[in-house]
């Protein structure tokens, strides 16, 4: 029933395996009971405004008017803020959320009411498709924060990693140039030098004029 759209919004927004969960979550915001069901979330249109474009959605067809991004923001980017929901458990970009959706939303309307009016009950495609998006909805959600944070930090990581190569690099360098000059000495040192011959004694005069002694007599 949505297997088609589901492939041109993953292909047309690039949102790839996530037109799926989006599809989910967004017919389980038209089809919330404690919200009015598909009728309440259509009068938000209504109250928006907007009540031509939703009329021309009814039953389907080449008659459906689009609708903006800016139109949707305006429905559904206020308050409560569902594009802001969607959008953190998506994990996508908020412009391609709202995007996907306003192409969305004119079709699945067209096939929620066929005849011209709404469906007194839901196909079973729908509903299984709304239970799911509903428990994704349910889910929480990390703060948008931290994960900006952890984000920036991995994006700067190789940089940091290559900084400090270099650094490292550098002083690696730096301290064998100076193990090199420090490690050469002078081979006598002026200032512990001592005389080869101060253990020796020196000969006396007295003992250099004696004439050396012969073998003959």
């Amino acid at each position: 029933m949505f297997e088609v759209l589901i492939r041109e919004a993953a292909a047309r927004f690039g949102i790839g395996d996530k037109a799926l969960p989006l599809m989910q979550m967004l017919l389980a915001l038209m089809t919330d009971k404690p919200a009015g069901g598909l009728i309440g979330f259509l009068e938000k249109f209504k109250t928006a405004g907007l009540g031509p474009i939703v009329q021309s959605w009814l039953g389907g067809g080449p008659a459906a008017q689009p609708i903006s991004n800016s139109q949707l923001e305006t429905v559904l980017g206020g308050g409560d803020d569902k594009l802001s929901m969607l959008t953190k458990r998506l994990g996508l970009a908020r412009d391609d959320v709202t995007s996907a959706l306003a192409y969305l939303l004119p079709p699945i309307v067209g096939k929620l009411t066929l005849g011209g009016s709404v469906l007194s009950k839901l196909p079973a495609e729908v509903v299984s498709l709304a239970d799911v998006g509903q428990s994704l909805l349910s889910m929480p959600v990390r703060d948008g924060a931290k994960d900006s944070s952890g984000a920036g930090m991995i994006k700067w990581l190789p940089w940091a990693i290559v900084v400090l190569a270099v650094l490292i690099g550098l002083g690696y360098y730096v301290g064998n140039r100076n193990g090199n000059t420090s490690s050469v000495t002078p081979l006598v040192s002026t200032s512990d030098a001592k005389p080869a011959s101060s253990s020796e004694p020196v000969p006396t005069a007295s003992a250099a004029s004696q004439p050396v002694a012969t073998g003959g007599k």
